[in-house]
């Protein structure tokens, strides 16, 4: 392969983890800057130009075809290899995809990290190489491994120079002895030539030296010139950040263009301009990473933030961008709690106190927001006494600041909130109420009632008072929040989904199917559309949708519904999970697996019973359940315990609705 084949763009198409990206970008740089030897291949082998993703989709429009594209387009594939890259289900995919339609071409391992000798499919998180480059077919998962070409710039291996000449020979074609000594002989006269340069050098020190004080005064000129450029910009991105976080955003979709469609020109225009300093650039990605943030647009705000980061990769980091590192990180963790990805949140938030411990303290505020988003994480986690102690945390440092300033009110309020939460969990909801309450009067107060978090704390204070059976409230609370949040976010944002499925909930509720309906299917799209696919709250929606489906009589698409839900409700030990086992159950009854009812109907009782009590109503519906399945089976059914149990279920739902219906057809069936 010693010259790029005909009709190929690209020598070789790099795989990897982006945990690895920065050994990839130093193994893309150094692929395509390589310049073999003369007399390897005629000197003219070079290795450029080599497809990375990071580097050659910036525009793609659709990244599954343009990565079968660059690989159709690809000589060669190279796959750092690394635990990371065993984990990655798209670095398997593409040596999968690569393998399958090109045998003939070669296949390089680079290794960086993991061990090569384990195998990939019983040691996943120690093993070098992912499964799909060592298989012999990679369509036979448990087949026999075979042993990849590999170069290893492990520290223990052959060292990151030593392994790229192997990896360059692999390329060229040539074998790597005669590659390795003739460009050991290279460097040795670039040496000899470096040395007779110095000595030439050297007469001319004292002339620079001279030159060097009149330099030092244009450079002193040239820095204040920067500091003011730096400043100004600084003042823009304040400008910026104040008008798409905290500006009324009803006001632009109004007009011919939406906030939306400002942002995106923003960012194009951000893309197409040349920046005097990376750092600049880098600051209005970042702005515009926390303006689609604001939007509810989680998913670009996350590529945005990544791509401020990834522009500073190579530049010294001043406090000043130390700073605004640490925000993006945090920035990040705020949207993957939003996200329902926990654990990634409290990793990036590590990792930005991290930096403060290695340079220089996070500031009073940064530190408020590390608390309160960890706060949070450990709240949907279920950690409450974690999570209390977050908040207590971040209310403490606002007291010691002495802060009133908007940013500290908004933190404080974040706090109240939080803690407002844990109350609401916990069955306080008189507590939380109050907790509630002063949160958004602080918030209305120094933001305004449409800002996200006063939107945000307006859904929470919905949902105690429909916790609390307060449904005519609580309708109004939810009502008023998607008024103000349509006036903010796209149609279909996460936090139009939470309002949609609440108010879904509430008719529901009230036995307004036709109204619950279209409310809670367009809730459970905006999560497909902004979530991860396990994430823990889409047991809500999916559960909220199955139940209005069977009152409908579509069991088949309920039961859907509800075997999507199971696993993720079973992961996260959600609280609808014994909901959600019921209603399977029920399903079961009504078909052919009257047995598995009875079984998944007792544990559902366990569940609630554990989480809510003897006594709540949906221990007695599941109840019920279990009952008409044992009916189903020829068993003999207590009608005494069937009538307390129905009682229970109309004495919490005193107004006609699904449940008090369908409890009154499953007492029924059990006694008939």
């Amino acid at each position: 392969m010693a010259t790029q084949a005909e009709g190929r763009r690209y020598r070789a198409f790099i795989s990897y983890s982006h945990r690895d990206e920065r050994v990839a970008a130093r193994l893309h740089r150094r692929l395509e800057s390589y310049r073999p030897p003369k007399g390897v291949v005629d000197g003219k082998g070079r290795l450029a130009p080599v497809f990375r993703d990071r580097d050659e989709l910036a525009s793609a429009a659709g990244l599954g075809a343009s990565i079968e594209q660059a690989l159709e387009a690809s000589d060669a594939l190279i796959v750092v290899c690394s635990p990371a890259a065993v984990a990655s289900q798209w670095v398997g995919q593409e040596i999968a995809w690569f393998r399958t339609h090109h045998p003939d071409r070669p296949v390089l391992a680079f290794v960086v990290g993991g061990e090569p000798g384990l195998d990939p499919r019983r040691e996943p998180a120690s093993a070098a190489f992912p499964p799909a480059l060592v298989l012999g077919d990679p369509a036979q998962p448990e087949g026999p491994l075979l042993e990849p070409l590999a170069a290893d710039a492990r520290e223990q291996g052959d060292g990151f120079t030593l392994a790229f000449l192997k990896l360059a020979a692999g390329l060229l074609g040539v074998g790597f002895d005669d590659l390795r000594r003739r460009d050991l002989r290279r460097r040795q006269r670039r040496l000899v030539a470096l040395s007779v340069a110095s000595m030439l050098l050297t007469g001319v020190f004292a002339w620079l030296a001279w030159e060097a004080t009149l330099a030092r005064r244009d450079a002193e000129e040239a820095q204040a010139r920067a500091e003011l450029e730096l400043a100004s910009e600084r003042q823009t991105r304040e400008f910026l950040t104040s008008v798409f976080l905290l500006a009324d955003a009803g006001e632009a979709r109004g007009n011919t263009v939406t906030v939306r469609e400002v942002l995106d020109r923003a960012v194009a225009r951000v893309d197409s301009t040349e920046f005097s300093r990376p750092a600049i650039k880098s600051r209005y990605l970042a702005t515009m990473g926390l303006a689609y943030s604001s939007l509810g647009l989680n998913r670009r705000s996350i590529e945005l933030l990544d791509q401020s980061i990834a522009v500073l990769k190579d530049a010294p980091l001043d406090p000043e961008l130390q700073k605004q590192h640490a925000d993006n990180l945090i920035e990040m963790a705020a949207i993957e709690v939003d996200t329902g990805e926990y654990e990634n949140a409290l990793s990036r938030l590590e990792a930005a106190e991290s930096l403060g411990r290695e340079d220089a303290a996070l500031a009073t505020l940064q530190q408020v927001r590390v608390h309160n988003l960890r706060g949070d994480a450990y709240s949907f986690m279920e950690s409450d006494a974690k999570a209390e102690a977050a908040y207590r945390q971040a209310l403490a440092l606002v007291q010691q600041s002495g802060g009133g300033s908007e940013p500290y009110l908004l933190e404080q309020s974040v706090s109240f909130h939080g803690l407002a939460l844990l109350r609401y969990f916990s069955g306080d909801h008189a507590s939380a109420e109050e907790l509630f309450a002063e949160s958004v009067r602080a918030l209305e107060s120094s933001v305004g009632e449409t800002h996200p978090r006063t939107i945000a704390t307006l859904i929470s204070q919905g949902a105690n008072a429909h916790a609390a059976a307060e449904l005519v409230r609580a309708t109004t609370i939810y009502e008023r929040a998607l008024t103000l949040a349509l006036r903010v976010y796209d149609d279909h944002s996460p936090q139009i989904g939470t309002l949609k499925n609440n108010l879904g909930r509430l008719h529901l509720e009230r036995g307004e199917l036709d109204a619950a309906e279209p409310l809670l299917r367009d809730a459970l799209d905006s999560d497909r559309r902004h979530r991860s696919a396990d994430f823990d709250d889409l047991s809500y929606s999916l559960n909220n949708l199955a139940v209005v489906r069977m009152a409908q009589g579509d069991a088949v698409e309920a039961r859907t519904l509800l075997e999507e839900a199971l696993p993720i409700a079973e992961k996260a030990q959600h609280p609808m999970l014994g909901p959600i086992l019921a209603n399977l159950a029920d399903l079961d009854c009504g078909g052919d697996a009257a047995a598995r009812g009875v079984e998944r109907a007792a544990r559902a009782q366990a569940l609630d019973r554990e989480r809510h009590g003897e006594d709540h109503w949906q221990v007695h519906y599941a109840a019920l359940v279990e009952a008409a399945c044992r009916e189903r089976l020829g068993e003999t059914v207590d009608a005494a315990a069937v009538a307390e149990h129905r009682g229970a279920v109309e004495k919490r739902w005193p107004e006609p609705n699904p449940f008090t219906q369908r409890a009154r057809e499953l007492a029924s069936d059990a006694t008939q």
